[in-house]
């Protein structure tokens, strides 16, 4: 059957959160062996800031139970750029977060842009860093 599997011609034109589900539906599916899946996640999701999880899955392939020294200095860094983020992203945050904000916002980027600017001081930068902590 795997043969006949288009995913391995799809996966590397398509985004790390649509590939996760992908993968979850083939381990459920006995397409491949659950040890190739498995590694396929771990290495998808070894590049993300799902750090316990992956060791969690790390743990599952290797037969182990403790993780490298590696995962717990990538969880620090992790939290840690979390924790920036939220702090730089807190003011923007609160902002659309109103419900009365949020109900002025509109399908026109722009639009949205000169509301947040002209009346709760948001910059374009401080819509850049919200994306950003939204991928984090």
């Amino acid at each position: 059957m795997a043969e006949h599997d288009l995913t391995l011609r799809m996966i590397p034109s398509l985004d790390r959160q649509l590939v996760f589900p992908l993968l979850e539906f083939l381990s459920s599916r006995d397409v491949y062996k659950a040890e190739d899946i498995l590694k396929a996640k771990v290495d998808l999701l070894s590049h993300t800031g799902m750090v316990d999880y992956t060791g969690e899955l790390y743990k599952q392939l290797h037969n182990v139970d403790t993780l490298p020294a590696e995962f717990e200095q990538k969880r620090e860094q992790v939290i840690k750029q979390l924790l920036d983020s939220e702090q730089q992203t807190k003011h923007i945050r609160e902002v659309i977060e109103n419900p009365e904000v949020a109900g002025s916002l509109r399908q026109d980027k722009l639009q949205n842009l000169k509301l947040l600017r002209d009346n709760y001081q948001c910059t374009p930068e401080m819509v850049l860093e919200l994306y950003n902590f939204g991928q984090l």
